[in-house]
């Protein structure tokens, strides 16, 4: 029986606490591979080898595909080289790799040695290609045809070889030296006479990947002609393998982790994806740390741009009340801008090319935004106060910290991937802190012209 996911936690929870082997096997067994991950990842070390001990093995090879990289590496430190091969020769070949590669490096040599020679032998090439590659990611169990071959064939190919490929979506047409020339649907096979040729209705016009291009570009090359599977290919076209569409969404559910996390200035590392409440605290102290003590500095600007206009502020008490909404207008406009910018970036709307392009658009949009804010902040000002000078400098401020804040939170990014360093990194934290010193100066380098103090 399927239960929703609090209730089967609750529901294993109270099978180990009654010590009830039984009743636990029972109800674990019966579950999702998805769904009993996600209870491991919530209980302790020793509750996760109890649950796992007592799945049976095609399901426990799910399981460990579908769980996270922390809990697979603590279920993998507990289980014999026996154990995981024989879970490792239930799953696809590409996760295997994964696993292999990732989760336990450290006995990298000692598994190959104990698997079985063809196997070993594959998994040491796809080892060859460089990590967070569409080599690494790939698989090799694909339909494969001949053009000489027909309709009928093909079908009757299909059904020797079903349960030994990964997806049967789509024929790949190689030649006679292994090089891809063509692709044909599954469906089309189906609806074309049994004896028409496959030369004479697959489709020429190829897009594939190279197995060293990365894992995330691929993945938005397979999302963006709505693919199942993309084939991977060397520098001369020789079929290698293909790229399944769970396996490249995988890559963009965890690249977008990666992105969310730096965007607020925390450093992603191996095993990030660590349950919340066991991931030990240093470690995520030290993730935040550096960050958090660059931006403190930083944010000693602002400070002396403060004791700059110190003389200012006290001729003028009103203008320091509207220092949080001016510097905080500038930081959230700035904000939006850098995550549009990273995205289009992200999804390649965005090249580096299109610099200047980008740089007229976010500062017309800024000097629009600025405007009617300005209007509104400035409105607000004066019925505040009852001080027409004051709401001008209030609404000037709006307008000119909207054009620039729009304008450097289009350009770091920008900048960032022109130098190598991954825009997420760096672009939200660091716009906050420059908006913050340089909008409270441009606010009072105008109160000081507009007043005249």
């Amino acid at each position: 029986m399927l239960y929703e996911a609090e209730l089967l936690d609750a529901q294993v929870i109270e099978n180990l606490e009654n010590d009830d082997d039984a009743a636990l096997k029972a109800l674990i067994n019966d579950q999702y591979a998805q769904d009993i991950a996600d209870v491991l990842e919530r209980l302790n070390t020793e509750a996760k080898f109890r649950v796992f001990e007592l799945l049976e093995s095609d399901l426990a090879a799910e399981v460990l595909d579908e769980a996270g990289i922390y809990t697979t590496r603590q279920l993998l430190t507990h289980l014999s080289t026996e154990r995981i091969v024989d879970l490792l020769g239930r799953m696809p070949p590409d996760d295997v790799l994964e696993i292999i590669a990732e989760d336990v490096p450290q006995r990298r040599d000692e598994l190959l040695e104990a698997m079985p020679t063809e196997i070993a032998q594959e998994l040491r090439e796809s080892l060859n290609f460089p990590p967070s590659s569409a080599g690494r990611l790939m698989t090799r169990k694909y339909l494969k045809l001949r053009e000489d071959m027909t309709a009928f064939e093909a079908l009757s190919q299909l059904r020797l070889v079903n349960s030994k490929v990964e997806t049967a979506n789509d024929f790949y047409v190689l030649d006679d030296t292994g090089h891809l020339i063509g692709v044909v649907s599954l469906r089309a096979v189906v609806n074309t006479p049994p004896n028409r040729r496959i030369h004479e209705f697959m489709e020429r016009d190829l897009i594939y990947v190279t197995a060293d291009t990365d894992q995330e570009e691929a993945a938005r090359t397979l999302a963006r002609y709505d693919f199942l599977a993309l084939p991977v290919v060397n520098d001369d076209l020789k079929m290698l393998g293909i790229i399944t569409v769970d396996d490249a969404l995988d890559v963009l559910t965890r690249e977008n982790t990666e992105d969310m996390m730096r965007l607020v200035g925390i450093t992603t590392s191996e095993g990030d994806d660590e349950p919340y409440f066991t991931a030990p605290i240093f470690r995520v102290i030290r993730q935040r740390f550096v960050w958090l003590l660059l931006l403190f500095l930083a944010d000693t600007f602002t400070g002396n741009v403060l004791r700059i206009f110190e003389s200012e502020l006290a001729q003028v008490v009103a203008l320091s009340f509207y220092i949080p909404l001016l510097i905080g207008t500038g930081g959230n406009t700035g904000a939006q801008t850098v995550s549009t910018i990273i995205r289009g970036m992200a999804i390649q709307d965005i090249k580096p090319r299109d610099t200047f392009r980008v740089l007229r658009r976010e500062l017309l949009n800024g000097l629009i935004l600025g405007t009617l804010l300005g209007a509104v902040g400035g409105l607000r000002a004066y019925l505040w106060d009852q001080n027409l000078s004051l709401a001008v400098v209030i609404g000037v401020t709006l307008v000119v910290v909207c054009a620039w804040s729009n304008t450097i939170g289009s350009l770091i990014p920008l900048f960032a991937k022109r130098i190598g360093i991954d825009p997420a990194i760096v672009s939200a934290p660091l716009i906050t802190t420059l908006v913050d010193a340089t909008g409270l100066f441009i606010y009072l380098s105008i109160a000081r012209l507009i007043l005249g103090l």
